[in-house]
């Protein structure tokens, strides 16, 4: 997988149309400071989220999605894009993008993974494009719960994966971790996620950040297969944060790394095909452990008759 994913970055060259459009985590000095002044309870300050107002229907290089929309919790709205599998038991990758854009930013980036008749969910969050609201860390989390269970909806009999983008692997990882989202999520992808919020506020600060984006205390919840994706020379978000993810998760998370920088800088196409690849082999592991679940249960079943 890390071969097959560095070869398809060579040649590439958008790396400032990427990060402008996708966006790097701030200066966090900028976004923590007056909030902490401010004495907020949830002291992530707002200009850690970028939304982008909706501008022309994009145009799309396959097929063309649906728009859906799902209902969080607390009754927020929320309008996302899905393309549907080609077969009713196909499995859905449930997108999560990071902290700037819209969802049809989201989803422009996202239908790399919706090639050869794969089904996707393009979420979206609370105060971005036209979804009403205001985005904050709980609300983002409800938000991506409720794109996992509109994905149950949508199609019941396929497996469900979550592929996180930057702020969006906090997300992935707290619906993999929590409740009933987290009983429907066969398995998780991020790409270059960070440990905790908190290793990036200045140590004056600090504490009023410990349990902000903890992915750290969330990843330790999750059951099912995660694959951590990240560039060796991330800049923004070193390469150690992947491995002290992999060390909480106990067994269940795999690093898979990716040369030069590779911080959101790259079209996904080129990972897309790596991404399915190893969802597909989540889905096979499983399928052949319950089916020799299966076997011993008969077994023992004739063996006590």
């Amino acid at each position: 997988m890390i071969d097959a994913a560095a070869r398809g970055r060579r040649g590439l060259r958008e790396r400032k149309i990427w990060r402008r459009r996708r966006g790097r985590l701030p200066l966090v000095a900028a976004i923590v400071m007056p909030a902490a002044l401010a004495g907020c309870v949830n002291p992530v300050g707002r200009s850690l989220y970028q939304p982008a107002p909706l501008a022309a229907t994009p145009t799309w290089t396959g097929r063309t999605p649906q728009s859906v929309e799902a209902v969080a919790a607390d009754g927020a709205r929320l309008k996302g894009w899905f393309w549907p599998p080609e077969t009713t038991t196909g499995p859905v990758l449930v997108y999560l993008p990071g902290r700037a854009g819209n969802r049809d930013v989201a989803a422009k980036a996202a239908q790399a993974f919706a090639r050869d008749g794969r089904g996707v969910i393009v979420a979206s969050y609370r105060g971005y494009g036209d979804n009403t609201g205001v985005p904050d860390e709980q609300g983002l989390y409800q938000d991506g719960r409720a794109f996992v269970d509109l994905a149950k909806r949508l199609v019941p009999d396929g497996k469900r994966f979550v592929f996180g983008d930057g702020l969006g692997a906090a997300v992935a990882l707290h619906a993999a971790a929590e409740g009933s989202a987290g009983a429907s999520i066969d398995g998780v992808v991020t790409l270059g996620a960070f440990d905790s919020f908190a290793r990036f506020v200045p140590s004056v600060a600090r504490g009023l950040y410990a349990d902000a984006f903890d992915n750290v205390a969330a990843i330790r919840r999750v059951t099912v297969p995660v694959l951590l994706m990240h560039g060796r020379k991330d800049e923004v978000v070193p390469f150690t944060a992947a491995e002290r993810l992999r060390a909480a998760a106990g067994g269940k998370a795999l690093v898979v790394p990716i040369d030069g920088e590779a911080y959101h800088s790259f079209d996904l196409s080129h990972i897309a095909p790596v991404v399915w690849r190893a969802l597909d082999q989540i889905a096979a592991d499983e399928a052949a452990a319950a089916s020799s679940g299966f076997s011993r249960e008969r077994r023992s079943r004739c063996e006590g008759s």
